[in-house]
């Protein structure tokens, strides 16, 4: 692949904007599509970002796309429109945790056109992201990765190779399932701790010196301490749709183990019927979530 010198990005969203903050600091241009939230955009516009009018246009004259979206059903919407756009040796890079059978699908109709696929969702928060110290879990062949390592380097620290496509979103969502299952059983544990009348400062005090001791604790409860409930800037719908994901990966693979993600994606889902979807998951330490 030649020297990247341009790329379209759809999804400047919370962690998508600092990824393409990122890859504006280090040289490439970026066009960007428009966004819900307009503020990111006027930002990375302000950065050099040029913005593109409708999906189709974000390929236009670029090298290939890095994509951040909400869930895979809006990754396969998204194909629908895109794929007869690349050419050959353009790329895709798929930060969303989405499906392994919807990276899959795309990946090989791309293969068709001569260009690539990697899907590689990140682990990190929006804070990571602007500086460019992110986790990504990786899916696709050898070859494809040596050709897109050093795009993903742009915002990452840490980059791991998984496997074939698919297996990106397969250890992402491994890794949010036990992520998830941490922040429901934190803040059972605080909000108990609460209503009993313990002290919550003496509590997490012991969980840091023991095995407890996590980067979901640290990012949930140490703020909820001091009046904060937004630590984990993560919402409970997008919670909500990872243990989906994943509960039907643990059916097909461990059919007798997928009740307690079952179970975890039940307690989100009330929530979301609850109007709370769009609260981040260190909501759940307030009383007023409390099913």
């Amino acid at each position: 692949m030649a020297e990247v010198r341009k790329i379209g990005f759809l999804g400047a969203g919370l962690m998508g904007f600092g990824m393409a903050t990122c890859l504006l600091e280090s040289g490439i241009e970026v066009k960007v599509l428009q966004h819900r939230n307009p503020e990111p955009i006027i930002k990375l516009k302000k950065m050099g970002a040029t913005l593109a009018a409708r999906p189709k246009d974000v390929l236009q004259e670029t090298d290939g796309l890095v994509s951040c979206l909400p869930n895979a059903e809006i990754v396969d919407k998204v194909a629908e429109v895109l794929v007869p756009e690349f050419k050959t040796g353009m790329f895709w890079i798929d930060t969303t945790t989405s499906k392994p059978e919807t990276s899959k699908g795309i990946a090989d109709r791309l293969r068709e056109k001569g260009a690539i696929f990697a899907d590689a969702p990140v682990t990190g928060g929006p804070a990571q992201a602007v500086e460019g110290q992110l986790a990504s879990l990786v899916g696709c062949n050898q070859e494809d990765y040596n050709l897109v390592v050093s795009i993903i380097g742009v915002y990452s620290k840490v980059m791991r190779h998984f496997g074939e496509v698919g297996s990106g979103n397969i250890a992402k969502l491994l890794n949010n399932l036990v992520s998830q299952g941490m922040a429901i059983l934190l803040a059972d544990a605080f909000l108990c701790a609460e209503l009993k009348g313990l002290d919550r400062q003496a509590l997490y005090d012991v969980m840091s010196a023991g095995t407890v001791r996590s980067g979901t604790l640290e990012k949930m409860v140490k703020p909820y301490l001091s009046g904060n409930y937004d630590g984990s800037k993560f919402t409970i719908e997008n919670s909500l749709k990872d243990l989906r994901y994943i509960t039907e990966i643990m059916t097909e693979n461990l059919p007798n183990h997928a009740g307690l993600s079952e179970y975890l994606a039940h307690r989100q889902a009330k929530q979301v019927e609850k109007g709370r979807g769009e609260s981040f998951v260190s909501n759940l330490l307030m009383q007023e979530y409390i099913l």
